[in-house]
């Protein structure tokens, strides 16, 4: 079973000979456990400051301490396989990576020796009731007196690895336990798991629902049958490895040293780099060789394509998946699909007999769904490569307001104005598989969403958010919205964050769990329309939006406002989509009939097409 967070993405660091003391007995090691009996606090794992042999080395290199840079720096070096050269910087250095107890302690959680690590992170206990015989004789050899008229036995405690400040002892030591008892049970001892489970795991009184789950593990069939249900890769694996690096945690960073902890400090430093370029659009890295700034010629800030195929309002656009298309809708009753390198018009699908609102690609591009307004208020499914209606729901008396698909293509879930039908399920013959509300809830959805990772299905109805879980239909959160109508709905890739624009003017980032808000955008205006916002650029660093100013805004996700741009003529600029691959591009559509492609440089000037003749 996994510890409470993912250390997948972390290696344990490499035992060698320079961790000073990896084998060392019981014995020697109980001099050095951090106890009264050491005469030196074990307290950075170094035992000089510097070559003894060599000339005095000052205390700090450019403001920072010496001996915590050079340890990070053997600990960096160990990490990246240059193992000798870490060998040969602690011998003329003088400082070791960690201490011999340390080094004991990483061996023995690796090992699987459970006693030892314990006695190690957390030392021993022992009872001296002052000497002398009990006066009860030698039946009474050892034993205290107790409040009832016998001595209290002095309790000493020795040795053991300094904690951080914040370390949750019980948990690091349910840790230990929960480790051990997997492993008596991946080696189908029975008896020695149970008696763990009752005598060490259910005394720390740490987590019930996780002492609940270990339990049934007993139940398994097999050692196969036990990594499934824990979701363990066993004491073969890397269990062991994340043990390590959660219990490191806890430890006090002068005793042990962080993981990868070179690695964590250039991640701060290009973070803050990245926080703090206005235009940084690029999941590249940045070279640590030179500070790091983007310039604003590099960021999509001109319309360099004017696509004007459409004769009315363009309400909403969507690169496909694979980004090799661009498909938008019109109140002009028509869908028109692009190439998206190009800009060359595929298909114009005419069948509707209203304004198109919405569209959404299948996962596979393959095919679009589409919803239209009064009067028409149908549904239909085409297919991409043909430009052929292949299903026509017509069950909606209420304008089909959104669409989005399932993960596996085999089935969509349609938004509509429709008390009878206004969220449900539907299958590629047109058949309601599910419906998620009655006319008696008098509900008509503005907007919905599906997350990336297929688990949870967004609905917008007026100042409600109401949250289900796909696969079994369930509602799991509700969240009330007290001062604006919820307009539009878009999830992030990682499934965690949705972007929702409101009336008035507002655009909030919330978190799917919980609801809370975690930024806020303002400055654009939307006070009587659809105004559909969502991510964008590369990691998508920023939000997007259009608005009935005529103005295309464009904020980081940290809030700040990065570029307001003019682009469309009078009227609302109702939708804008980021190209998937490409984050240099992305597209916007406006009242005024036409779309634009907006790029950091203009090819040859600005372009104007009707999308036919390209």
């Amino acid at each position: 079973m996994r510890l409470d967070s993912d250390a997948s993405n972390r290696s344990q660091s490499p035992l060698h000979n320079y961790t000073n003391g990896s084998t060392r007995s019981p014995e020697s090691r109980s001099k050095v456990a951090n106890g009264e009996s050491h005469p030196r606090s074990e307290s950075n794992g170094s035992y000089t400051n510097g070559n003894s042999n060599g000339p005095s080395m000052p205390a700090t290199f450019f403001g920072h301490d010496r001996e915590e840079v050079t340890r990070i720096l053997i600990q960096s070096l160990t990490d990246l396989g240059y193992h000798k050269a870490a060998g040969s910087l602690c011998k003329e250095s003088g400082f070791q990576l960690e201490g011999p107890t340390v080094a004991s302690f990483r061996s023995a959680v690796l090992k699987g020796e459970w006693a030892e690590a314990e006695e190690l992170l957390f030392g021993t206990t022992s009872y001296d009731n002052g000497g002398g015989i009990n006066l009860d004789g030698p039946e009474g050899y050892g034993k205290s007196w107790t409040k009832s008229g016998r001595l209290t036995a002095n309790m000493r405690h020795t040795g053991g690895l300094k904690l951080a400040e914040d370390a949750n002892r019980d948990q690091m030591l349910f840790w230990v336990k929960q480790q051990k008892y997997l492993e008596l049970l991946e080696r189908r001892d029975m008896g020695k798991a149970l008696m763990v489970l009752r005598q060490e795991l259910t005394p720390i009184h740490q987590d019930v629902g996780r002492l609940h789950a270990l339990s049934s593990l007993i139940m398994c069939q097999s050692a196969e049958d036990l990594k499934s249900q824990a979701q363990w890769d066993g004491a073969q694996g890397e269990s062991r490895s994340h043990l390590l690096s959660e219990l490191s945690r806890s430890i006090s960073p002068s005793v042990m040293i962080p993981e990868h902890r070179l690695a964590v400090l250039l991640d701060d430093v290009k973070r803050s780099w990245i926080d703090n370029c206005l235009y940084h659009n690029t999941s590249i890295s940045p070279s640590l060789y030179k500070d790091h700034l983007c310039e604003r010629d590099v960021f999509p800030t001109k319309a360099y394509t004017e696509l004007r195929s459409h004769k009315d309002e363009v309400w909403f656009l969507k690169y496909s998946n694979d980004g090799t298309m661009l498909a938008s809708t019109s109140k002009d009753k028509t869908v028109v699909i692009y190439d998206a390198t190009t800009y060359k018009v595929i298909h114009q699908l005419v069948d509707h007999e209203s304004g198109v609102t919405h569209l959404a690609w299948s996962p596979d591009d393959t095919k679009i769904i589409t919803c239209s307004a009064q009067l028409d208020c149908t549904a239909r499914i085409w297919d991409v490569k043909t430009g052929r209606c292949i299903r026509c729901i017509r069950d909606f008396t209420y304008p089909c307001t959104t669409a989005a698909w399932a993960p596996n293509g085999k089935s969509v879930v349609i938004g509509s104005q429709d008390r009878n039908f206004a969220c449900a399920v539907w299958d590629l013959e047109g058949k309601m598989v599910h419906n998620f509300h009655g006319p008696r809830d008098n509900i008509r959805v503005n907007d919905l969403a599906i997350s990336p990772d297929g688990r949870r299905l967004i609905e917008l109805v007026d100042k409600r958010i109401l949250v289900y879980d796909l696969a079994s239909y369930e509602r799991l959160r509700e969240f009330y919205i007290d001062e604006d109508k919820c307009t539009s709905v878009t999830i992030s890739k990682d499934s965690e964050r949705m972007l929702v624009s409101m009336n008035k003017s507002m655009i909030k980032l919330m978190e799917i769990d919980t609801g809370e808000t975690l930024q806020a955008y303002d400055g654009r205006k939307q006070e009587e329309f659809i105004i559909r916002s969502s991510f964008g650029g590369a990691d998508e660093n920023f939000v997007v939006s259009g608005s009935e100013d005529s103005r295309i805004y464009i904020w980081r996700m940290n809030g700040q406002l990065v570029e307001t741009l003019d682009g469309h003529q009078e009227g609302c600029v109702n939708s804008v989509a980021w190209h998937p691959s490409n984050p240099k591009t992305f597209a916007s559509a406006g009242d005024d009939s036409r779309i634009k492609i907006w790029h950091p440089v203009p090819l040859k000037g600005p372009d104007v097409s009707n999308g036919w003749n390209r």
